[in-house]
């Protein structure tokens, strides 16, 4: 299949173009025939963070993208039933707003916002194939951890998306998480200013440390409730992240010795353990506000994700006591 790229699709990554035109095809794939050199722009091979111009050429080698049901164990179209299940589960992923530009969803714990590296399919991959048939170009405008839920952003129009995107480089969103911390976080620590560092490991494998040469990352805090419960005290903080970074807020509370109750990375292993047994079973961080200029109108737009059940019933769980 040869296809001209047209002002939709210009200046868009080779990746990110195929996941838009190949809609139910893994990433995984996609990089493999990109790396193989089955896919071509302008009769050459190319990589995948090639940008696409306008008049380019892209040739795509012939791929199996409809879902199929009653797919027999084992064979080649295994995938294909994995992803007809992800498209079920689209079904179950809560729709916080919508509209002709913007798909913005409260994006469960546990499930990554992409495939790759070893993982399911993500949640972009489940709506692509939830609405195989709309004309629609999703993509992802941000992302936030697999073990984070909370809102998350898709732009349906790629001219939405370069907004948006210019957006989120003028630092003008304003994104706002709760979470829970062992122990009593200090009254007049409102400001975190740590910069960090990645590792160079796997994402499944990766951490993040606290690195005078790292990158700038800025967290405000500010206390909403002290609790207690199950023989510790707990924190319920409101935080406000300024810049992006890898696992800012699980790196920054944990640097502070309040680290994020069920983080299982930079956690207290010992404290997780004992409330999974009370019904905690994932990280008590949730992306619950995030402020922004909705990319046609330029009208201001705030959206909210309401506490997911299970952070909620562990709270209840839990008593206050009062501030210090």
């Amino acid at each position: 299949m040869l296809i001209e790229i047209d002002e939709r699709h210009e200046a868009q990554r080779l990746d990110n173009f195929l996941t838009a035109v190949c809609k139910g095809v893994p990433k995984s794939h996609l990089f493999r025939i990109i790396r193989s050199g089955e896919v071509r722009v302008n009769r050459s091979r190319a990589e995948a963070k090639t940008k696409l111009q306008l008049g380019d050429v892209v040739r795509i080698p012939p791929i199996k993208t409809t879902i199929k049901q009653n797919v027999e164990p084992g064979s080649s179209n295994d995938l294909l039933a994995s992803a007809a299940k992800a498209a079920r589960q689209a079904a179950s992923i809560p729709v916080l707003f919508e509209d002709d530009h913007l798909l913005v969803v409260n994006k469960p714990s546990g499930m990554a916002v992409h495939g790759g590296s070893g993982e399911s399919l993500g949640v972009i991959e489940c709506l692509r194939l939830s609405r195989a048939n709309a004309r629609e170009d999703l993509a992802l405008v941000h992302r936030i951890d697999r073990e984070t839920s909370g809102v998350l952003v898709v732009s349906k129009k790629r001219s939405a998306l370069r907004v948006l995107q210019q957006q989120l480089r003028e630092r003008s969103w304003k994104k706002y998480y709760l979470t829970l911390v062992h122990g009593q976080w200090p009254s007049q620590l409102r400001l975190v200013d740590m910069a960090l560092r990645k590792t160079q490991a796997s994402q499944k494998e990766q951490r993040v440390f606290v690195d005078p040469n790292g990158d700038p990352a800025v967290s405000k805090f500010k206390i909403i409730q002290r609790l207690a419960g199950f023989s510790s005290i707990y924190t319920l903080l409101q935080v406000r992240i300024l810049t992006g970074r890898t696992h800012q807020i699980r790196v920054h509370t944990s640097a502070r010795a309040h680290p994020i109750v069920g983080d299982d990375r930079y956690g207290d292993f010992d404290l997780n353990r004992k409330l999974a047994k009370q019904g905690l079973k994932r990280m008590f961080l949730h992306a619950a506000r995030l402020e922004l200029l909705h990319p046609a109108s330029k009208a201001p737009l705030v959206l909210e994700a309401p506490l997911a059940q299970e952070l909620d019933q562990f709270l209840q769980s839990l008593k206050a006591v009062p501030n210090s």
